[in-house]
């Protein structure tokens, strides 16, 4: 009785397995050993020109026009957030970008604004660069009313940079917008 229950319960699992799709084990050969991928580096934007020439960029955004109407729909006002592109700075070996607004009919006078500079990387990703520049100014831009975003160079690598802006008005609410300066590359790598 003993020997038939044990081949019985054999059978059974042998069956078992075979209905449930579960194959003999099999000698698996050892994986082949790959080398590490190397870790991504500083890169030339794709698509992004080299350039020297300075030029800007624009977001227009919303806010309530005064900070009793920040919970009304209707009560917005305009104002634009600027940025240059980024460059090698006149003064140091370094990549620098500024950031400013333009106000439209805000009753706000001054605003904060934080210029963050990336770096392209060789896998597709922006990497922050450089310490956030920030500053409260005055509507207009120009030299002394603009915050400026630095990051020192270590080489003279052609790399990718553009500059992230963000404008908060002082008392006021605003829309979360941000503006990405379109990309250029220059002889500057962090």
């Amino acid at each position: 009785m003993r020997r038939s229950l044990r081949t019985i319960s054999i059978t059974a699992g042998i069956a078992g397995a075979v209905f449930l799709g579960v194959s003999p084990p099999v000698a698996l050969a050892a994986p082949a050993r790959s080398s590490p991928a190397p870790p991504p580096t500083p890169a030339p934007a794709p698509g992004s020109e080299r350039s020297a020439a300075r030029g800007e960029a624009r977001l227009e955004s919303r806010g309530p026009s005064s900070s009793r109407d920040a919970r009304s729909a209707s009560a917005y006002c305009v104002f634009q957030t600027y940025g240059d592109y980024v460059h090698v700075s006149s003064t140091a070996f370094e990549a620098s970008g500024h950031g400013w607004w333009v106000n439209g009919d805000c009753s706000a006078t001054l605003a904060v604004v934080t210029v963050q500079l990336q770096q392209y990387y060789s896998d597709g990703v922006w990497r922050n660069a450089g310490a956030a520049g920030s500053q409260t100014v005055r509507s207009g831009g120009g030299a002394g009313n603009r915050a400026t975003g630095r990051a020192a160079c270590v080489n003279s690598g052609l790399t990718g940079w553009r500059s992230v802006v963000d404008v908060d008005l002082v008392g006021l609410a605003d829309d979360p917008g941000k503006l990405y300066t379109p990309s250029r590359n220059i002889y500057c790598r962090r």
